[in-house]
Parts: structure tokens; sequence; C-alpha cells
């Protein structure tokens, strides 16, 4: 499955791929196999998304606010309390030990964003 991102800005990531694509709002629909909110977000009236991942058509699709902190660093503690309760999680389920999760999930995701600077920094010099 690829993991090419689609998208990475304000509101729905899609890539034409040679698609019709029809937009419209889908914020009153559930999908099947949609994920229910954390129980606590019920209880925090400040409480806000910031982001829905999905696989799709083998790639990852996302819709997420991207300036929800105003600055990108602040994303990186995201993504590092994303991994680890993933890591946490499978620990759980009988897969691996968290410490052991953590680096296999370190080890690609330093490799996935090596390759992504590598090739912004392409784009970036096409002048």
């Amino acid at each position: 499955m690829s993991k090419k991102p689609q998208g990475g800005h304000e509101g729905h990531g899609h890539d034409d791929h040679g698609h019709d694509h029809h937009h419209h709002d889908h914020s009153h629909e559930t999908h099947p196999h949609q994920l229910q909110p954390p129980h606590e977000v019920f209880h925090d009236a400040n409480a806000g998304e910031i982001a829905r991942a999905w696989i799709t058509g083998g790639h990852l699709s996302l819709s997420l606010h991207s300036m929800a902190f105003g600055k990108a660093d602040i994303w990186g503690h995201v993504l590092a309390g994303i991994a680890q309760q993933v890591a946490a999680s499978m620990e759980e389920l009988g897969h691996g030990t968290t410490a052991a999760n953590l680096d296999l999930i370190r080890k690609v995701l330093t490799e996935d964003l090596n390759k992504a600077a590598a090739q912004s920094s392409v784009l970036s010099n096409k002048g």
C-alpha cells in the first residue's frame, strides 16, 4: 500500500488520478468505517478536531486544520503523541512492546520524512 500523502492543507486532500470527483458536503454523513471521537472530547467544550486520516485508493487522504497551532513545530509533538499511542495500543493487542514498536515507527518515519524533505527541496529549486 502506498503511503503517498494526498492533500496536506486545509480541507480535503484530493489528487485527481483522472477521476471525476463530485465535491459536495458530507459533513452530516457517517462512513461505515469511521472511528468514534474519543470519549473525553464530549466533556470538553474547548475540544477541537485537528485531523482525520483515511486510506483510500491505496493512498493517505487527509482532512486537517493545518494552522490549528499557528506554527509547524507543534505538529511534531502531535505526531509523536500519535506514534506513542499507536505503539502502546499495539502492545496491548499483543503486537510487540511499546519501545520496539516506537523504534520501528521512528525508523520508517525518519526515512519517509527524509524522502519528503528531498522531494520538497527538488521542487523548490525548480525555479
